[in-house]
């Protein structure tokens, strides 16, 4: 099993419903747990309820045990599981040092892969030693000047919580563009304009998720700095 910490590096507000459309695509069971330091959104966006949730997740941890039904899990497909959290950035905040502390432990609980919805990646962040403690992380961007701009602003940042795969979100520029500029594997563009680019992209979720597997625990690297 694997954690996979997918943020973001600014202009995008809806990770949380991207990690769910990533997760919709994965090829085996997974859990998108939302982490985001600004607060969750899920739980609103589909009317679901908050509690048990993140904060369940948290005591899960912290008392060194758990199972997936108490984990704070809801079912969201067959293969697809969400831990929603409260929309209060404060509440949020206060748990994300336990989901650090025991991050080695996610997939443990849970029992599957882990998708974590980490927000923006900014200096400071609550969230930077959870990234860092990930198997893999994917960043996701838009392809326009702004989204690069800020990749490459805050590359040094990226670099020192590890290495990054992309996943582009439409734009003006193309993601050949992309990966020229920045330096890093771009995955796939997650709105793909046809049925052939759609096979494409849940080909290459498939291929990202089978490279994680082929990796030796505890610290998995992929993609390149």
């Amino acid at each position: 099993m694997s954690l996979v910490a997918l943020g973001t590096p600014g202009g995008l507000s809806e990770i949380s419903s991207i990690a769910l459309h990533i997760g919709s695509m994965w090829p085996r069971p997974v859990t998108v747990v939302e982490a985001d330091p600004d607060g969750g959104r899920l739980a609103a966006r589909h009317n679901w309820r908050i509690r048990p949730g993140l904060g369940a997740l948290a005591a899960s941890l912290r008392q060194m045990q758990g199972t997936n039904s108490d984990s704070g899990a809801a079912s969201y497909g067959a293969d697809l599981k969400v831990v929603a959290a409260p929309a209060s950035p404060e509440e949020v905040i206060s748990v994300i040092p336990h989901l650090s502390d025991s991050a080695r432990r996610i997939e443990e609980v849970l029992g599957t892969d882990v998708l974590v919805s980490v927000g923006t990646i900014r200096p400071g962040s609550p969230a930077s030693a959870l990234i860092e403690s990930a198997d893999a992380r994917l960043l996701v961007m838009r392809c326009t000047i702004d989204d690069v701009s800020a990749v490459v602003h805050r590359r040094k940042l990226l670099q020192a919580i590890g290495t990054w795969t992309v996943l582009t979100a439409g734009g003006a520029l193309t993601t050949v563009d992309i990966s020229r500029v920045i330096h890093w594997p771009v995955l796939a563009d997650l709105l793909p304009s046809d049925r052939r680019n759609t096979i494409i992209l849940r080909r290459r979720i498939g291929e990202f998720a089978a490279n994680l597997r082929s990796l030796d625990p505890p610290h998995h690297q992929l993609g390149c700095r």
